[in-house]
């Protein structure tokens, strides 16, 4: 099931910071972008479901999934709250509605003006979201109330930190270049580490955190994950002038020597819990 919920109170700093993620680097409507995301899902859902799979989640509760992207978790979330409710919302719906499992809600929806009533999830999941809204502290302290007292956020986000003391200066150019590209369009990809702190500011308790760190080389689904998101970029840095074609030569050629390894971005998951009561 599929349905608009309006953005009461949207403006028009809102529309042009939701046009410009929705036009970029990102966008639903570039044609590798769900291929992208589907390995993606591979090379995160396992350490993501560790977290929600002990969170003790039952089969009545009520899940949201914020900026489901291609939709694993919330089809997960779905299948194990059949008598529950599970909503899957993005900006773009479009890779969520191709067979999505019976019981699962599908909403168009921008969470930076959208809303829920307060009290209404017992887990509210978000990955690849936060960093990427320009007025992420402040919707996310909104985004807690929507919790049912006991219930928990889980937020996951990127953040490339660990590639700033990379020994290859091609590669320290070109990720120099993509936080460029994120910051233009309101994106913060140095905000996940904030997390803990910000779920604390929201009034949560019982917070925890988990952190993976991306390595390239040996082949593998992270190699895959970083070669199609750099592959995607390519068109945009060398329309910006960010980086050079002689640049991103030798980062490819990094990239494609076997013997080649280094540290990427890293995951940092971070939960909290609403105060029973």
């Amino acid at each position: 099931m599929t349905f608009q919920l309006d953005a009461d109170g949207a403006d028009a700093h809102d529309e042009d910071a939701a046009d410009r993620y929705a036009d970029g680097i990102l966008s639903h409507s570039l044609p590798t972008e769900l291929r992208r995301l589907r390995v993606m899902e591979q090379m995160l859902d396992p350490d993501e479901i560790s977290v929600l799979g002990g969170l003790g989640i039952q089969s009545s509760w009520h899940c949201l999934e914020l900026g489901a992207g291609a939709g694993s978790i919330a089809r997960w979330l779905a299948e194990r709250c059949p008598e529950g409710r599970v909503v899957a919302t993005d900006l773009d719906t479009s890779f969520l509605e191709d067979g999505p499992p019976s019981g699962l809600e599908i909403v168009r929806h921008d969470v930076r003006s959208g809303d829920f009533p307060p009290g209404s999830f017992d887990v509210i999941h978000a990955r690849a979201l936060f960093m990427h809204l320009p007025d992420r502290d402040a919707v996310l302290r909104r985004v807690a109330a929507w919790l049912k007292p006991g219930g928990w956020l889980v937020v996951s986000d990127a953040d490339m930190f660990t590639v700033d003391s990379t020994p290859h200066p091609a590669m320290h150019t070109m990720w120099a270049a993509v936080e460029r590209l994120f910051t233009a369009q309101g994106s913060d990809p140095r905000w996940a580490r904030r997390l803990s702190v910000e779920l604390r500011r929201a009034g949560l308790a019982d917070i925890g955190m988990s952190v993976t760190v991306d390595t390239f080389g040996g082949g593998g689904v992270t190699d895959e994950f970083w070669r199609s998101s750099i592959a995607q970029v390519r068109p945009f840095l060398m329309e910006q002038g960010l980086v050079s074609e002689a640049v991103y030569a030798e980062a490819q050629a990094l990239l494609d020597d076997p013997d080649f390894r280094d540290t990427l971005w890293a995951y940092i998951r971070c939960w909290g819990r609403r105060p029973p009561g």
